[in-house]
């Protein structure tokens, strides 16, 4: 009978997450033959890609902005006659962009220490319908600082390890999906109706997300009463054990260089990835292409990236799984070889005059450098899985910095905005890519650090996975070559652990 009641208890969900929404989902896992944690992937996937292209608002109003005939580029002269009217130069709108992304430097590390205390399902979901709400109001991503910290949280609380790399790859890819929808969209939108339903349009799409994600994700798998019993097996048999707050090691994080590797390279795609955000659409203005025009080129090489991220992930797990390449060689492949390819696209683009071949070379590099997601940017789980959400923030907030100097050194350099100062931009930029190749090449690893193994053996004996059965998932627990890169301790919770002892 202990045993037994044991058992439910521990798939139970905690009181304060609702009757009524575990009878819902009783209702629908009845009907359901997909894995939950699919489920909680793509509604992580959505809520990336929700946000990121919420970002792109300002970037094609600025076009009409800094245009000196925008008139001649929309649909109508009813629609000209819309657009804004305001004085500003390059580098107002340079420190604009800065502007905006200084509530995700602020945000970071506090979003990366709330993951380690409270529901990382809540932060996550109610961090983004806020940013919806506020973008009804006016645009800002003070409220997105939670959003990545905890997202690395989610992944490592509902992925198998040996599946991280395409988990979070997939989780990932909703940053950069968000320009394809949100460029193109926000172009026509402009192009055909009022350049303020952009705004507003964005913001729906939060709220819709919003109901679905707080309906159907739990905090962990073991709460979810609609998780399988082989699912939930197979997710906490790579289970990293969650420590306190006041354990965390920063000072050794701080001190550590594989660390600083991802903060290199996290500081390297900020400067490029919100140089191509706030920018791109303007260095393609120089082409004389239409507002839709403009959105929907400016859109096309994140779809080349979000495809190579999705990609990368899964070739990695099936490097790691089928070679004996080593991870740390791994990540250093998929980083180097994508900033590398990103970093002499930017040098060609300092050379080119005509758009179409400019457009080239753009789908080239950024495609490329979607590969690194499953270099560096899967990393923090690498070196430190139960603190991946702290050095998520920690690398996050200095990314940021790269995001905020990157629009004001190039708003300064652009102006006045010919073809010759933007090229200058891009020599700029390809340095600061090839500067984070090098970086990386020589400090970055794959290996779970020793602070971090400390940790997880402090507390209790390391027990080895079980090999749990779900179709040929099998096999990924199965002592592939990158098993021992992750650290592994009893999963059970508590009420499973009573179950052992009686």
């Amino acid at each position: 009978m202990a045993t037994e009641e044991a058992k439910k208890e521990s798939s139970s969900p905690p009181p304060d997450e609702g009757d009524d929404k575990a009878s819902l989902m009783d209702q629908l896992d009845s009907k359901c033959v997909i894995r939950k944690r699919y489920v909680v992937c793509l509604l992580c996937f959505l809520g990336m890609v929700i946000i990121h292209s919420m970002r792109v608002n300002i970037a094609i109003t600025v076009v009409t902005i800094l245009d000196k005939a925008p008139h001649e580029k929309v649909g109508s002269s009813k629609r000209a006659q819309e657009l804004p009217d305001v004085d500003w130069t390059p580098t107002m709108v340079g420190v604009l962009h800065s502007v905006f992304y200084v509530g995700f430097l602020i945000t970071q590390v506090p979003g990366g220490y709330l993951a380690t205390k409270l529901p990382t399902n809540r932060i996550f979901g109610l961090c983004i319908c806020l940013s919806c709400a506020l973008n009804l109001l006016l645009p800002t991503a003070i409220a997105n600082g939670a959003v990545i910290p905890t997202m690395y949280k989610i992944v490592n609380d509902w992925s198998p390890r040996m599946q991280r790399s395409s988990f979070a790859s997939f989780c990932i890819t909703g940053m950069y999906a968000g320009a394809i929808i949100g460029f193109p969209l926000d172009g026509m939108i402009t192009h055909y109706a009022n350049w303020q339903y952009m705004f507003y349009i964005h913001a729906v799409f939060g709220f819709v997300w919003f109901f679905f994600w707080f309906l159907f994700v739990y905090e962990r798998p073991e709460f979810d009463p609609s998780v399988k019993d082989d699912e939930k097996k197979l997710i906490m048999a790579g289970r990293d054990q969650v420590v306190e707050l006041d354990k965390v090691p920063w000072k050794a994080i701080f001190t550590s260089l594989p660390v600083w590797a991802v903060m290199v390279c996290h500081f390297v795609r900020s400067w490029m990835f919100f140089f191509l955000l706030t920018n791109e659409p303007a260095f393609l203005n120089m082409f004389n292409f239409s507002i839709v025009e403009n959105g929907i080129f400016s859109a096309t090489p994140h779809l080349l990236k979000v495809l190579c991220c999705i990609l990368g992930g899964i070739v990695a797990d099936i490097v790691l799984l089928k070679s004996p390449c080593s991870l740390t060689n791994v990540r250093k492949m998929f980083t180097c070889f994508g900033f590398g390819i990103e970093a002499m696209c930017c040098y060609a683009l300092s050379r080119v005059q005509q758009g179409y071949v400019a457009i080239v070379f753009l789908n080239l590099g950024v495609g490329c450098s979607g590969l690194t997601v499953a270099g560096w940017q899967v990393n923090h789980l690498d070196l430190a899985p139960q603190f991946a959400s702290v050095l998520a923030g920690i690398s996050a907030s200095f990314g940021t910095i790269g995001g905020i100097l990157s629009p004001i050194v190039v708003g300064i350099i652009t102006h006045p905005q010919t073809l010759w100062n933007w090229q200058k931009s891009f020599i700029l930029t390809g340095t600061v890519l090839a500067a984070g190749v090098i970086f990386y090449f020589f400090l970055g690893s794959g290996e779970l650090q020793p602070w971090a193994a400390a940790k997880v053996e402090s507390g209790e004996e390391k027990s080895k996975p079980p090999d749990v059965k779900e179709g040929d998932e099998s096999q990924q627990l199965k002592g592939g070559p990158a098993v021992t890169n992750y650290s592994s301790v009893d999963p059970s919770p508590p009420a499973q652990q009573q179950e052992s002892e009686t």
